[in-house]
Protein backbone atom coordinates (compact mmCIF):
# COMPACT_ATOMS: atom_id res chain seq x y z
CA UNK A 1 0.00 0.00 0.00
CA UNK A 2 3.04 2.36 0.80
CA UNK A 3 4.62 1.37 -2.72
CA UNK A 4 1.23 2.28 -4.05
CA UNK A 5 0.65 5.43 -2.63
CA UNK A 6 4.43 6.48 -3.10
CA UNK A 7 3.88 5.81 -6.83
CA UNK A 8 0.53 7.67 -6.92
CA UNK A 9 2.07 10.79 -4.83
CA UNK A 10 4.90 10.95 -7.63
CA UNK A 11 3.00 10.32 -10.70
CA UNK A 12 1.14 13.80 -9.21
CA UNK A 13 4.12 15.53 -9.07
CA UNK A 14 6.04 14.62 -12.35
CA UNK A 15 2.17 15.46 -13.24
CA UNK A 16 2.33 19.06 -12.10
CA UNK A 17 5.91 19.50 -13.06
CA UNK A 18 5.15 18.33 -16.95
CA UNK A 19 2.21 21.31 -16.48
CA UNK A 20 4.25 23.45 -14.83
CA UNK A 21 7.28 23.40 -16.60
CA UNK A 22 5.03 23.75 -19.92
CA UNK A 23 3.36 26.46 -18.83
CA UNK A 24 6.96 28.16 -17.98
CA UNK A 25 8.20 27.88 -21.94
CA UNK A 26 5.33 29.09 -23.16
CA UNK A 27 5.89 31.82 -21.13
CA UNK A 28 9.59 32.47 -22.44
CA UNK A 29 8.99 32.27 -25.79
CA UNK A 30 6.19 34.46 -25.31
CA UNK A 31 7.81 37.50 -23.11
CA UNK A 32 11.12 36.76 -23.94
CA UNK A 33 11.90 35.21 -27.62
CA UNK A 34 8.57 36.66 -28.57
CA UNK A 35 8.38 33.75 -30.89
CA UNK A 36 4.44 33.33 -30.02
CA UNK A 37 1.28 34.79 -29.99
CA UNK A 38 -1.08 35.42 -27.25
CA UNK A 39 -2.92 32.22 -28.63
CA UNK A 40 -0.57 30.50 -29.22
CA UNK A 41 0.92 30.62 -25.54
CA UNK A 42 -3.02 29.68 -24.29
CA UNK A 43 -2.84 26.91 -26.48
CA UNK A 44 0.41 25.79 -25.95
CA UNK A 45 -0.23 26.32 -21.85
CA UNK A 46 -3.90 24.69 -22.15
CA UNK A 47 -2.31 21.09 -24.02
CA UNK A 48 0.78 20.89 -21.21
CA UNK A 49 -1.29 21.32 -18.45
CA UNK A 50 -4.13 18.31 -19.96
CA UNK A 51 -0.98 16.49 -20.44
CA UNK A 52 0.16 16.53 -16.87
CA UNK A 53 -3.15 15.96 -15.54
CA UNK A 54 -3.19 12.91 -17.79
CA UNK A 55 0.11 11.76 -16.14
CA UNK A 56 -1.31 12.88 -12.89
CA UNK A 57 -3.79 10.31 -12.57
CA UNK A 58 -2.58 7.53 -14.81
CA UNK A 59 -1.59 5.26 -11.87
CA UNK A 60 -4.60 5.70 -10.50
CA UNK A 61 -5.99 4.29 -13.88
CA UNK A 62 -3.47 1.26 -13.68
CA UNK A 63 -4.58 0.74 -9.93
CA UNK A 64 -8.13 0.18 -10.32
CA UNK A 65 -9.84 -3.43 -9.77
CA UNK A 66 -11.78 -5.17 -12.65
CA UNK A 67 -14.80 -5.12 -10.43
CA UNK A 68 -14.48 -1.00 -9.71
CA UNK A 69 -13.41 -0.14 -12.92
CA UNK A 70 -16.95 1.71 -14.12
CA UNK A 71 -17.21 3.45 -10.77
CA UNK A 72 -13.93 4.81 -10.29
CA UNK A 73 -13.13 5.68 -14.06
CA UNK A 74 -16.48 7.23 -13.66
CA UNK A 75 -15.04 9.30 -10.57
CA UNK A 76 -11.77 10.17 -12.38
CA UNK A 77 -13.75 11.57 -15.33
CA UNK A 78 -15.42 13.87 -13.27
CA UNK A 79 -12.37 15.50 -11.09
CA UNK A 80 -11.03 15.60 -14.89
CA UNK A 81 -13.50 17.60 -16.37
CA UNK A 82 -13.54 19.84 -13.62
CA UNK A 83 -10.22 20.70 -13.73
CA UNK A 84 -10.63 20.82 -17.58
CA UNK A 85 -13.39 23.58 -16.87
CA UNK A 86 -10.93 25.28 -14.61
CA UNK A 87 -8.58 25.84 -17.49
CA UNK A 88 -10.82 26.55 -19.81
CA UNK A 89 -11.47 29.71 -17.07
CA UNK A 90 -8.06 30.48 -16.98
CA UNK A 91 -7.73 30.50 -20.60
CA UNK A 92 -10.79 33.28 -20.41
CA UNK A 93 -8.67 35.28 -18.41
CA UNK A 94 -5.62 35.06 -20.17
CA UNK A 95 -7.57 36.90 -23.50
CA UNK A 96 -8.89 39.23 -21.03
CA UNK A 97 -5.68 40.88 -19.76
CA UNK A 98 -4.29 40.59 -23.53
CA UNK A 99 -7.63 42.52 -24.99
CA UNK A 100 -7.15 44.82 -22.13
CA UNK A 101 -3.09 44.94 -23.25
CA UNK A 102 -4.46 45.71 -26.68
CA UNK A 103 -5.32 49.47 -26.07
CA UNK A 104 -2.23 50.60 -25.30
CA UNK A 105 0.35 52.20 -27.76
CA UNK A 106 3.83 51.38 -28.31
CA UNK A 107 4.62 54.66 -26.56
CA UNK A 108 7.09 55.22 -30.19
CA UNK A 109 5.62 57.49 -32.45
CA UNK A 110 3.23 55.48 -33.69
CA UNK A 111 3.08 54.99 -37.11
CA UNK A 112 3.65 56.85 -40.01
CA UNK A 113 0.69 56.24 -42.28
CA UNK A 114 -3.06 55.97 -42.43
CA UNK A 115 -3.47 52.99 -40.01
CA UNK A 116 -3.14 53.29 -35.75
CA UNK A 117 -0.52 51.29 -35.04
CA UNK A 118 -2.81 48.60 -32.96
CA UNK A 119 -5.02 47.84 -35.21
CA UNK A 120 -3.28 44.59 -36.92
CA UNK A 121 -2.90 43.34 -33.61
CA UNK A 122 -6.18 43.62 -32.05
CA UNK A 123 -8.09 42.52 -35.34
CA UNK A 124 -5.55 38.91 -34.94
CA UNK A 125 -6.78 39.05 -31.28
CA UNK A 126 -10.01 39.05 -31.95
CA UNK A 127 -9.56 36.23 -34.87
CA UNK A 128 -8.05 34.12 -31.73
CA UNK A 129 -10.65 35.23 -29.56
CA UNK A 130 -13.25 33.57 -32.09
CA UNK A 131 -11.22 30.83 -32.98
CA UNK A 132 -11.10 29.56 -29.22
CA UNK A 133 -14.80 30.15 -29.16
CA UNK A 134 -14.25 32.75 -25.93
CA UNK A 135 -16.27 35.32 -27.69
CA UNK A 136 -19.57 35.63 -25.85
CA UNK A 137 -17.26 35.43 -22.84
CA UNK A 138 -15.49 38.47 -23.70
CA UNK A 139 -17.81 40.55 -25.69
CA UNK A 140 -18.27 43.62 -23.25
CA UNK A 141 -14.36 43.84 -23.14
CA UNK A 142 -13.79 43.58 -27.13
CA UNK A 143 -16.47 46.43 -27.18
CA UNK A 144 -14.49 48.48 -25.16
CA UNK A 145 -11.13 48.24 -26.48
CA UNK A 146 -12.79 48.19 -30.18
CA UNK A 147 -14.02 51.46 -29.51
CA UNK A 148 -11.26 53.25 -28.48
CA UNK A 149 -9.09 51.29 -31.35
CA UNK A 150 -12.06 52.48 -33.84
CA UNK A 151 -11.72 56.15 -32.63
CA UNK A 152 -8.14 56.06 -33.10
CA UNK A 153 -8.75 54.42 -36.55
CA UNK A 154 -11.30 56.81 -37.17
CA UNK A 155 -9.34 59.92 -36.85
CA UNK A 156 -6.17 58.64 -38.96
CA UNK A 157 -8.83 59.27 -41.46
CA UNK A 158 -9.88 62.90 -40.77
CA UNK A 159 -8.44 63.97 -44.29
CA UNK A 160 -11.45 62.76 -45.33
CA UNK A 161 -14.57 63.28 -42.39
CA UNK A 162 -13.45 66.28 -40.80
CA UNK A 163 -14.80 65.44 -37.60
CA UNK A 164 -12.53 64.14 -35.22
CA UNK A 165 -14.53 61.65 -32.25
CA UNK A 166 -13.40 60.98 -28.78
CA UNK A 167 -13.21 57.73 -26.95
CA UNK A 168 -16.54 56.75 -25.68
CA UNK A 169 -18.64 58.39 -29.34
CA UNK A 170 -20.99 56.18 -30.47
CA UNK A 171 -20.46 55.47 -34.28
CA UNK A 172 -23.48 55.59 -36.15
CA UNK A 173 -25.02 54.11 -39.65
CA UNK A 174 -23.48 57.89 -41.12
CA UNK A 175 -19.87 56.29 -39.91
CA UNK A 176 -20.18 53.20 -41.97
CA UNK A 177 -16.66 52.89 -44.08
CA UNK A 178 -19.16 53.20 -47.38
CA UNK A 179 -19.80 57.15 -46.30
CA UNK A 180 -15.96 57.49 -46.11
CA UNK A 181 -14.98 55.75 -49.46
CA UNK A 182 -17.35 57.65 -51.67
CA UNK A 183 -16.14 60.89 -49.56
CA UNK A 184 -12.77 59.98 -50.85
CA UNK A 185 -11.62 61.83 -53.97
CA UNK A 186 -8.34 62.94 -56.10
CA UNK A 187 -8.15 66.46 -54.09
CA UNK A 188 -8.49 64.58 -50.63
CA UNK A 189 -5.99 62.11 -51.73
CA UNK A 190 -3.59 65.75 -52.82
CA UNK A 191 -3.97 67.16 -49.12
CA UNK A 192 -2.95 63.99 -47.28
CA UNK A 193 0.80 64.82 -45.72
CA UNK A 194 0.46 67.92 -48.70
CA UNK A 195 2.94 69.64 -45.93
CA UNK A 196 5.60 66.58 -45.82
CA UNK A 197 9.06 66.63 -46.97
CA UNK A 198 9.96 65.10 -48.82
CA UNK A 199 7.30 65.13 -50.89
CA UNK A 200 5.01 61.97 -50.96
CA UNK A 201 3.74 60.77 -54.92
CA UNK A 202 -0.51 60.74 -55.33
CA UNK A 203 -0.15 56.89 -55.17
CA UNK A 204 1.44 56.60 -52.11
CA UNK A 205 -1.06 58.93 -50.33
CA UNK A 206 -3.49 57.15 -51.69
CA UNK A 207 -2.41 53.72 -51.03
CA UNK A 208 -1.89 54.58 -47.45
CA UNK A 209 -5.69 55.84 -47.25
CA UNK A 210 -6.63 52.65 -48.76
CA UNK A 211 -4.75 51.25 -46.03
CA UNK A 212 -6.46 53.24 -43.40
CA UNK A 213 -9.94 52.70 -44.74
CA UNK A 214 -9.75 49.16 -45.02
CA UNK A 215 -8.58 48.71 -41.50
CA UNK A 216 -11.42 50.92 -40.41
CA UNK A 217 -13.80 48.61 -42.97
CA UNK A 218 -12.41 45.49 -40.50
CA UNK A 219 -12.84 47.28 -37.63
CA UNK A 220 -16.63 48.17 -38.44
CA UNK A 221 -17.57 45.16 -38.79
CA UNK A 222 -16.28 43.74 -35.48
CA UNK A 223 -18.52 46.22 -33.96
CA UNK A 224 -21.32 45.02 -36.17
CA UNK A 225 -21.02 41.48 -35.49
CA UNK A 226 -20.72 42.45 -31.09
CA UNK A 227 -23.69 44.67 -31.54
CA UNK A 228 -25.91 41.54 -33.06
CA UNK A 229 -24.39 39.27 -30.24
CA UNK A 230 -25.42 41.85 -27.62
CA UNK A 231 -28.88 42.01 -28.98
CA UNK A 232 -29.07 38.16 -29.75
CA UNK A 233 -28.14 37.86 -25.79
CA UNK A 234 -30.82 40.47 -24.25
Amino acid sequence: MKTKNNRLKGNTVFGFVVGLLGIACGLWLLIFLEKISGAEFVAFSFGFAVIGLIIAFAAEVQEFSIAGNGVKLKELRSEAEKTIEELKEARTVLFRILVEKSINNSGGFGSNNAVDERVDHFLNLVNDVEKFDVIDDLKSDLSRALNIIMVGQYNELCIIHKEPKKVGDDFSNSDKPHFLYIALNDEVIKLYKGNQTPVVDFDTKKSEIMGGLEAYSKLYAIKVKLDKLETDNA
